[in-house]
Formats: structure tokens, sequence, C-alpha cells
């Protein structure tokens, strides 16, 4: 069976899976499914959810734990348990932790891996900038050349136009050729003009209708937005004559040869100035990205046309390699994704043997029930910013879950994960997908001009691969052109062959939302997310989505976890009721990365040094050893508390 359509099926697989688990765990049949939820939030989240896993281990319950649902960083730690329990000898619930790994311990190897993406022989700060300048050039060295082409081929080299005689700047010669912009200019002026036209006739046309038709004010806005655009295309030979003007009023030559670059400079920089004033204010972030892209097309047009580059046999070489890697590079490893892999595993796959090499990988397809290890659901998020379906083309994202059984969601149908990708697909590149945070054409990153500058500057770590209905399709190579769809945000939907996955915290943070899907009696969700107000974000999204998608119900009382003295909080878990659609019930048992008053020293004088402790940025990817143990410690203590008051009804023993 290696495509299904019915998530049914896939469930039905599931519990043949956990029933062969629970035999090899010494687990009771009849005992009900137990979820554990690792949210996302990198390094933090990592250390924090390995405290939670110390916990369950030293009360002996973590062989309890049915499904282990993961997103982004909690996924560091819950890959790194799969690993260990895939490596184990025995699928006995020993203190994986504690194991020997080059005359050290696991735990130690992780403690001196905080700095995971700067760590190991040899590697340092500049090695991560190299990476990021050598995914960004290489972009450039793509995408430019044919991004100049356009430019050269908009202005209809081969037609002549006749620009009206006043349509240029004062003391500029009136311009020839062009032709693409002067069309563009005229559209945009048609489009206004048209704009105008349908006000009066809009008011005519409504006039004694009783039903509601909002088409001509769709195609209204419309035009407006085709003027907008069109007409800032088309002064682009007008802005370019910036230099002949200052010439023209100056008398200086030194002036005239400053006005070349002012017309992509004066934008660049106005936007550069823009954004940085623009602080909470998304408007105005908006427009200063919109200056920015207008002063790269400016430059592009300066290229193209002041310094004649088309013309040399060079640019000709250069467009043709641009297109021939444009064919044959792959798009997944020439981005900042290969890189991230790779430290990811280094830092969370190291060998317990003296004779292996750390940062090895394995298939995901390879992950059985023989280790007794918890069924893995790895969260990512599917990229529906061109979905022809309303409400997922406003999330900008669907849940896409990997497993070692199947991969996919509901519209997309499901792949066998020996299938899936041709069955390459790794326990480390899903780790790596589910903590791609940084891409463009995602909820956090919706505005157009910031996801094509991200796209244009390679600052992506998502990951491409075909849809589950086209799994088996023999041909599997991600060309690089498709960094074109999420550079113009189109081609990015469940309906398509090739689909893009990111970040599963760009859908649900908590990673509860599938085991909501499986309709768990038992869910124990950890929140690591930097959230300095206590304002749960997260957690109040996770009940709307569950709400909306599953007709859930999901109430928790969170009033102690706000209750704040000094920055010691009154509890760091609440209890929640969930009532499901089919009339099952369940309990959400919430724990939150929250100092109490139950902190021992340690943890109180880390919270002195760092004041942002526990809500350190998710930016801050560097964790030294404090603050490795500092969040280890914090997930042990919060998950220890809520079993010294919950532990029998989370784990209810059998009945004799």
């Amino acid at each position: 069976m290696s495509q299904v359509k019915n998530f049914q099926q896939v469930r039905e697989a599931e519990q043949i899976w956990l029933s062969e688990r629970r035999k090899q765990a010494q687990v009771d049949p009849v005992l009900p499914e137990i979820g554990l939820a690792f949210s996302g939030g990198g390094i933090r989240s990592a250390c924090f959810h390995l405290g939670f896993l110390q916990a369950l281990i030293e009360r002996k319950k973590l062989q309890r734990v049915d499904y282990l649902s993961t997103v982004s960083g909690g996924g560091y730690i819950g890959a790194c348990l799969q690993w260990l329990k895939h490596r184990a000898s025995s699928s006995a619930n020993d203190d994986l932790f504690a194991q020997p790994v080059n005359d050290s311990t696991v735990l130690n190897w992780l403690r001196a891996h905080g700095k995971y993406l700067v760590d190991g022989k040899g590697i340092n700060n500049m090695t991560l900038l190299a990476a990021l300048l050598a995914s960004t050039l290489f972009n450039l060295a793509v995408v430019l050349p044919l991004l100049l082409l356009c430019v050269w081929l908009f202005g209809f080299p081969h037609t002549q136009l006749y620009w009206p005689p006043h349509w240029h700047l004062p003391g500029a010669d009136v311009i020839e050729g062009h032709s693409g912009y002067l069309l563009a200019l005229l559209i945009s002026a048609g489009s206004f003009i048209s704009f105008l036209i349908a006000v009066p006739l809009m008011a005519l046309w409504r006039q004694g209708r009783t039903q509601h038709n909002f088409k001509p004010r769709l195609w209204m806005g419309r035009l407006l937005n085709i003027g907008v655009i069109a007409g800032l295309i088309g002064l682009l030979p007008i802005a370019a004559q910036l230099s002949d003007m200052l010439f023209a009023l100056a008398g200086s030559e030194s002036l005239s040869q400053i006005g070349k670059h002012l017309n992509y400079l004066l934008p660049f920089i106005g936007g550069v100035l823009t954004i940085s004033r623009a602080t909470f204010k998304p408007g105005l972030a908006l427009a200063g990205l919109t200056l920015m892209l207008y002063g790269l097309a400016a430059f592009a047009y300066h290229l193209v046309f002041h310094t004649g580059l088309i013309a040399q046999p060079g640019y000709w070489a250069f467009l043709a390699l641009a297109i021939a890697l444009l064919m044959l590079a792959s798009v997944n490893r020439t981005s900042m994704h290969s890189y991230y892999l790779s430290r990811l595993c280094n830092a969370f796959f190291m060998c317990t043997k003296a004779d292996d090499n750390h940062g090895q990988d394995l298939a995901l397809a390879t992950l059985t029930p023989a280790t007794g290890a918890p069924l893995p659901l790895i969260n990512t998020t599917m990229s529906t910013a061109s979905s022809s379906n309303r409400l997922w083309r406003e999330r900008m994202g669907l849940s896409f879950t990997l497993s070692p059984l199947f991969c996919g969601a509901p519209p997309t149908g499901f792949a066998s994960t020996s299938a899936f990708q041709s069955g390459r697909l790794t326990l480390g590149e899903s780790m790596t997908t589910s903590g791609a945070a940084v891409d463009p054409g995602t909820a956090q990153t919706a505005n157009g001009a910031l996801s094509f500058l991200m796209a244009l500057l390679n600052f992506r770590l998502g990951f491409w691969t075909k849809a589950p209905r086209a799994a088996d399709t023999f041909f599997s190579h991600m060309p690089y052109w498709l960094i074109m769809r999420e550079m113009f945000g189109f081609g990015l939907s469940e309906s398509h062959n090739n689909i893009h996955l990111s970040d599963g915290g760009h859908f649900e943070n908590l990673g509860v939302y599938e085991l909501i899907r499986r309709e768990l009696s038992i869910i124990v969700a950890g929140d690591a997310g930097a959230d300095p107000s206590v304002n749960f974000s997260d957690l109040g999204l996770l009940i709307q989505r569950a709400y909306a998608d599953f007709d859930c119900h999901i109430a928790i009382n969170t009033a102690q976890l706000s209750e704040v003295t000094d920055g010691i909080h009154a509890s760091c878990f609440a209890v929640g009721n969930i009532t499901y659609s089919s009339g099952k019930t369940g309990k959400l048992y919430y724990v939150k990365s929250l100092l109490t008053a139950a902190a021992g020293t340690q943890l109180a004088s880390f919270a002195y040094t760092d004041p942002s402790f526990p809500n350190d940025s998710t930016a801050n990817q560097f964790y030294d050893e404090e603050h490795f143990d500092a969040y280890r410690a914090l997930g042990k203590l919060n998950m220890l508390s809520l079993l010294e008051q919950h532990e029998a009804d989370i784990f209810p023993e059998p009945l004799n």
C-alpha cells in the first residue's frame, strides 16, 4: 500500500504499529493511547524538552508514551531520542542520555553542542558566514542573468514606439525606444482612467439592485493594482534621466555622474531607512520593502541600459550557464537547508560506539516498533499560498506530517514513507524540514516583497519534494527553477505535483494538532515558545484550529500560569478538557516554560544572569553550557511538577 487517500487507513496502520510497539515496551494493550507533543523554539525548545524526557525516564514512564509529535526545535531532541532508541541494544527503558559516547555521555555530548550551527573541529562563525554567502552568491549567479534578460526584453529592443515629447525630466532628451516601458505607462494610465469611469458607472449600476455582487468592486481594485505596478515599471526610463536633469540644472559633470546612480540608490536607501523605523508598523514596513524592490529594479535597468552589459559576449555565456544550473542543480542542496541539516545531524545524531563517526543519518522508514520508542509524528507546513481553497490560501499552509509509516496530509493524500522521496527521506531531513523557520511565502513572511527578497538572496530553509500522489514518479529531481515559485508566489498549493515544506510552527507550533486529529484520550504538551508577555498565542491558535478543522472543543484555564510576582509564576501547567466531534473526550496537560517557586538556586541564579530567561529569542541558536542546562533543568522540573499531581491520571495502571 504505497498511496492512500483516506486518513482512516493511515490511522489503522499506525494502530498496528503501536500494538507492536506496546508488546516490545511491555505496555498493556488496553491502556489509553498517550501522546506527547514538543513545541517549536529552536535550541531553547530542544533543551527544555530534553528535561521532559529525563523526567519521564526517571519516573519510568517514557515507555508508556505512544506518539511523540514534534515541531521544529522540539523535533531536534525528538529525533535524537529516535536515533538513540534505533541504535540501542534493547527496547528496555534505560536512561539513554547516560549512555557512553566518546569517553563521556550522551548528555555531555548534547551539552557541548548547544552552539550546533558553529560547533565542530574547524567550524566557527566564519564557516556559517561562508555558507550564507555561498548560498546567496550561487542564487544571484543563477537568477540575476535571467532577471536582467527580462529587463532588456521588456524594452522591446527591436521595436520603436515614440514617447510623447513632454514625457521626460527637465533638461533631459526625449526618450527613444524602451517601447515596453512606454506600453506599461499607457496601461497604467488606462487602468486609472478606467477606474475613474467605473466610479459613476458603479453608482448607476447599483441603483435598484437588491442582490449583492462584489465582482465589479473586485475589478476596480485590480485596476488600481495594475495601475500602480505598471506605472512604477514604466517610470524606470524617466527616473534614469536624473543625471541629465542634474547636469542641466547645475551644469556639473560630477553631479551628472552621481545622478546615474541616484535613480536606484535613493529608493533603496529610502526603503532601508523606512524599514528601520517600522517597528510594529506593518504598513510602514510594506512601504519600505516596496521602495527596496523598486531600487533593485532600477539597478537592474541601470546595468542593462547604462553599462551595455547585455551587449557583452560574456553575459550570454553567463546566461547559458545560469539556464543550465536552473535545470540541473537541486533546489534543496544549494540553500542553507543543506548546511542546517549537516549541523543538526552532527549535534543530535551522536554515535555511542567508539568505532563509529557521528553525524550519520538513517532513512525515516527504517524506524520500527521493535525499539519500543513512541511513533514519531514530525510536523511540517506545506505551502498553500496559491491554493484555490480560500481558507488554505489565507492560512498560507497546511499541516503535513512525516512519520515512518506515511507522509502527507488529507488534501494531498498519503504516501508510504518507503515510497515518498523514492524512499530517500531521512530522519535528519525530516527534523531539518520541520525546523525550517526562515522561509519565504509563509504566514510569518506573507508580504510579497519580503518573500521576493528572501528568495532572491536565498534566505530560505524549506524543502521541495514530490507530492504523495506523485511519490512513485521515476524522475524525482527537484530542479532549481522551483525557486521562482517561491520568489513570485505561484505554484504553491496542494494540487501541484511538486510541493514545498517548511517549519511546522508556521501552521501550529505546539505539535498538538495531529494528536487532536487522532482523537487521543491523553495529550501532554510542552510549550517552549518565546512568550515573554505570557499571552499563550500558540495555545490560542491550537484551540481555534482544533475547533475550525475538527469541531473539537478544548476548555483550559490558564489563570494560574498568568499569576506572576517578581518573575515567579503561580504554576507552570494547566489541565484542559477535550471534547471531540465523535463524542469522545480527552485531557490536555499543558506545560509551559515558566519559572515557579519550585525553581532551585541554579535556575534563580541564571535568571538574574540572563533577564530574558526563560524566553530567550529564537534568533539565539548558540547556547553555552549554562544556557543549555538552565532550560534542560527547567523542563525537567516543570514536567516533574506535573507528574507529582497528575501522574496517576496521565499514566493509569491497568485494572486487574
